[in-house]
């Protein structure tokens, strides 16, 4: 087929090989196929497979691929790729380079539009500001403040729940190296609590019994990110907004949109009351799928309701997009940083 853009390799659909008439079932077809041949286990490559499940998550959705066919008559002549247009490299960061993305779709702020368009600040690539200075002993320690990942899982059960916690452990190694080894500013809480803290008789903080608690939470600057993390053992699995179905099990996901509106109010409220000040969150969330087979790509997923969840390399992508475009990327926000610590349901010795 002849790709009308002049280059294979930034026309989705010559990637699932269909014509750009071809109605969704025959792309839905043409997907499945392809993704069959071009996954790593069956000859195929890393990129190849990552290219088909780029495609798919654009024309798969009728509202997405009207989108990317009214852009797609316009990028001859060096105009942006498609994939450069809807962010769909997720905000590919590298350390001394530049963003090669602008909007991850995941992002939430007060007074702006969900999903809209955005660009990177470059903050990210200045050093660290930390407010107060280093020189205030308050509100968090030196040591503290240094400190890139916070919040401990609690063991459960007679055997510690081995596989849950090696999902966790997979989780922090993940986001250590590709989002907190990049963003300098960067800092993972894990385990926290989304209802507030009390203080009791002595000023002590102390968390809240019971109610529901988000897996990790990263914040760079004024930007905070939930993230959910679900280990799927199967290298496809399909989405319907609520619902992930993959290797015959459904399971429904938590909401981590209301999770990350939910912590935005309690933090919002405390700084308020303790600083005397209202700081401008922006929120956005993500749910990170691991394969079985330790695969950064696996499990490809179909369907795009709402916001997706993604294979654990695209899934940081989006978190990286998410934290970089603030224009306060650099910032190590203290007072943030101890409420966050205040959150934690069981809190490191630090």
């Amino acid at each position: 087929m002849t790709n009308p853009t002049g280059s294979s390799s930034s026309d989705f659909y010559s990637v699932l090989g269909v014509e750009p008439d071809a109605d969704q079932k025959t792309i839905r077809a043409a997907y499945r196929r392809r993704a069959r041949q071009a996954h790593p286990d069956q000859g195929g490559s890393a990129e190849e497979f990552h290219r088909v499940q780029e495609a798919w998550e654009t024309l798969g959705s009728e509202e997405s691929r009207a989108a990317y066919d009214r852009a797609r008559g316009g990028t001859a002549g060096g105009a942006p790729t498609a994939e450069e247009d809807f962010g769909l490299n997720g905000g590919t960061y590298a350390r001394g380079r530049t963003w090669t993305a602008s909007s991850s779709g995941t992002a939430d702020s007060p007074g702006g539009r969900r999903g809209a368009a955005r660009r990177p600040s470059g903050a990210a690539l200045k050093p660290p500001v930390y407010e107060p200075e280093l020189s205030t002993p308050e509100p968090l320690s030196l040591p503290l403040t240094s400190q890139r990942v916070h919040g401990e899982f609690a063991s459960r059960g007679l055997f510690g729940g081995g596989k849950t916690q090696r999902r966790h452990s997979r989780s922090i190694d993940l986001l250590t190296k590709h989002v907190l080894d990049e963003l300098p500013a960067a800092r993972l809480f894990n385990d926290v609590h989304l209802e507030p803290t009390s203080a009791d008789r002595k000023g002590r903080r102390r968390a809240p019994r019971g109610g529901e608690r988000a897996e990790h939470v990263l914040v760079c600057g004024d930007a905070l990110v939930v993230l959910g993390v679900q280990e799927v053992a199967a290298s496809a699995a399909s989405w319907d907004g609520r619902t992930l179905r993959a290797a015959g099990r459904a399971v429904t996901l938590p909401n981590l949109a209301a999770q990350a509106r939910r912590l935005r109010e309690t933090l919002t409220q405390r700084l308020a009351a303790e600083y005397g000040r209202e700081p401008v969150l922006s929120t956005g969330h993500q749910m990170m799928l691991l394969s079985t087979d330790s695969s950064l790509l696996s499990p490809v997923v179909e369907g795009s309701a709402g916001s997706p969840p993604l294979a654990a390399g695209r899934a940081v992508r989006r978190v990286l997009a998410d934290l970089g475009v603030s224009e306060r990327a650099n910032v190590v926000d203290r007072r943030l940083l101890a409420a966050l610590r205040d959150q934690l349901a069981t809190p490191d010795a630090g």
